[in-house]
């Protein structure tokens, strides 16, 4: 009897050994199947994880921590903001006349800003492929629309007069993309649209008359503004944020852009190379892409960031394409010169995860852009309209967002 019960108890002893060990030789086994498996399934949520991780601010230890530095290298594989070689819209590129019409001044806010000074931190200019060429095109003109999109019968009837066809929309009235309006200020020439797809949602804003879309400056010389601060002192009606800024561990002033940005021809920041262009010429055409050297050309506003999620009517991303999932924002135009605004909300699993630089791709070509690129995104993406932040966004502070460096606004008809 007592040599039962001692063999008995050496198996359970040989079990309390062996259990836990069998459990952490089969958790390595499948952490080594995650991190090292060519299985595409798990192959590709691997790569959106390490993506998604390694394209936020204060968030890559969740990719550094678990995977090893060749997986991370091999999933960020391509994954770039700057397009080489990538410029939509050229044609509207024209060189700058020194003897030509001066640039129309930016908007003032009501509010004092940062002051202009001759030690203003302008951009340092690297050399520009593009210095030897002159682009231009003798039919530009920004005041002479032509419908893009011949209306079904569902659908608005645009003309030159109502190029947004707000006429024919109401909330909850599909648009031509197939969204939702929201809402439709035919005082102000624009319209708002819900956007959702496979794990996020957002809104889309299209403006009708891209002369009164304007990169605004914060108001203030040591920190960011907050997006409804901005467009009260520049008396806006609507915006999106713009540039990314120095962010670290998330609490980034947001005082300065990261890379070059413009304002009513007035250039500043520091340009940098692995960021593309995104930027408004003076005949108020989008361009988008590897621009350097912003001074020799025409450019009213602009910012740098990216990707290009789409040139000349081609989408220039697809899928993840090394950027994740994340809260996005980014800025397009139709070619008859519509503006289209899109941000995506993120970060909130019982609302919208977030969206891939190619769904956003894929929304903008839905409504008819034929160059588009993106903004910061992350906890920065927020649109405003009418004195009100209206898209759900992920900062500490929704309500009001996050203080930036500068914004897409949208100026007031009244404004002129």
């Amino acid at each position: 009897m007592a040599y039962r019960l001692s063999r008995a108890k050496k198996r359970r002893r040989l079990k309390r050994i062996l259990a836990p060990v069998i459990a952490l030789a089969a958790a390595a086994g499948l952490y080594f199947f995650i991190a090292y498996t060519s299985l595409p399934l798990v192959a590709y949520w691997r790569g959106i994880w390490i993506e998604t991780a390694m394209t936020t601010g204060d968030h890559q230890w969740l990719a550094t921590r678990l995977f090893p530095q060749s997986v991370i290298d091999e999933a960020m594989n391509g994954a770039t903001a700057r397009n080489e070689d990538i410029i939509g819209g050229s044609e509207w590129l024209e060189t700058k006349d020194p003897d030509g019409e001066t640039l129309p001044p930016a908007p003032e806010p009501t509010m004092t800003g940062p002051e202009d000074s001759d030690d203003s931190p302008y951009i340092d200019e690297p050399s520009d492929p593009l210095s030897a060429k002159e682009i231009t095109d003798n039919n530009a003109n920004p005041n002479e629309f032509s419908p893009l999109y011949p209306p079904p019968d569902n659908a608005y009837r645009n003309t030159k007069e109502d190029i947004l066809g707000l006429a024919y929309l109401a909330p909850g009235v599909k648009d031509y993309a197939g969204n939702t309006a929201e809402t439709v200020d035919r005082d102000e020439g624009l319209y708002i649209a819900e956007i959702s797809g496979a794990g996020y949602k957002g809104k889309v804003m299209l403006i009708d008359d891209p002369g009164r879309v304007f990169v605004g400056r914060t108001i203030y010389s040591d920190q960011g503004t907050r997006i409804r601060k901005m467009a009260e002192s520049y008396n806006a009606v609507a915006g999106i944020n713009a540039s990314g800024f120095p962010d670290p561990e998330g609490a980034g002033d947001g005082r300065m852009p990261m890379g070059a940005a413009a304002s009513g021809g007035t250039i500043w920041g520091q340009y940098v190379n692995f960021y593309g262009s995104v930027v408004l010429t003076d005949n108020n055409k989008l361009v988008v892409g590897n621009i350097a050297v912003w001074s020799n050309y025409a450019i009213r506003d602009g910012i740098q960031f990216g990707p290009i999620l789409i040139a000349d009517g081609k989408s220039q991303v697809s899928g993840s394409s090394g950027f994740g999932i994340q809260p996005r924002t980014a800025i397009g135009q139709r070619d008859d010169g519509v503006i289209v605004m899109l941000v995506i909300d993120g970060r909130d699993p019982l609302h919208s995860l977030g969206a891939t630089v190619g769904d956003c791709a894929d929304i903008l070509s839905k409504y008819g852009c034929v160059n588009a690129a993106c903004c910061d995104g992350g906890s920065s993406s927020v649109m405003a309209y009418d004195g009100a932040v209206i898209n759900r966004n992920c900062s500490l502070n929704p309500e009001y967002g996050r203080r930036l460096p500068n914004a897409f606004l949208v100026r007031r008809k009244s404004e002129g």
